[in-house]
């Protein structure tokens, strides 16, 4: 139905739509704070925090969040807060948004703007590119 990014595919992508849908409403979380936050909601209340800090930490690597800080736990550790990354705040607004009714309901300018940033990133993805060996 939305644009299929590949952060909202395959078997992790209900943790992490839960995950992105609470660091978009709270900003700032630890792990143990996410897990908490992800066992108040129905239909993840069997979800162990060891999948919740996995994911945590696989989304940081991808970078879709990353660490603003830490936080001192009670048995003596650092806890690291994660927030929204810019490309994960864009990817919850391009998953809100249906591209098929996107391009039949948008005004002209809307589709001009995104014309525009569609080929100035397809340029710099080609200036990045390797050239290819012909032979």
């Amino acid at each position: 139905k939305n644009t299929r990014l590949s952060v909202f595919k395959g078997r992790e992508a209900r943790l992490n739509r839960v995950i992105f849908m609470v660091l978009d409403a709270k900003k700032l979380v630890t792990s143990y704070d996410m897990f908490l936050e992800i066992r108040r909601i129905k239909g993840f209340r069997h979800t162990k925090y060891s999948s919740v800090d996995r994911r945590m930490k696989a989304l940081q690597q991808q970078h879709w969040i990353t660490w603003k800080g830490t936080r001192r736990t009670k048995p003596g550790s650092d806890s690291p807060f994660y927030e929204l990354s810019s490309r994960g705040q864009t990817a919850t607004d391009v998953d809100k948004v249906n591209m098929n009714d996107f391009l039949k309901n948008a005004k002209e300018d809307l589709l001009l703007e995104l014309r525009t940033v569609l080929s100035s990133f397809r340029e710099s993805q080609h200036k990045f590119q390797k050239p290819r060996s012909r032979g």
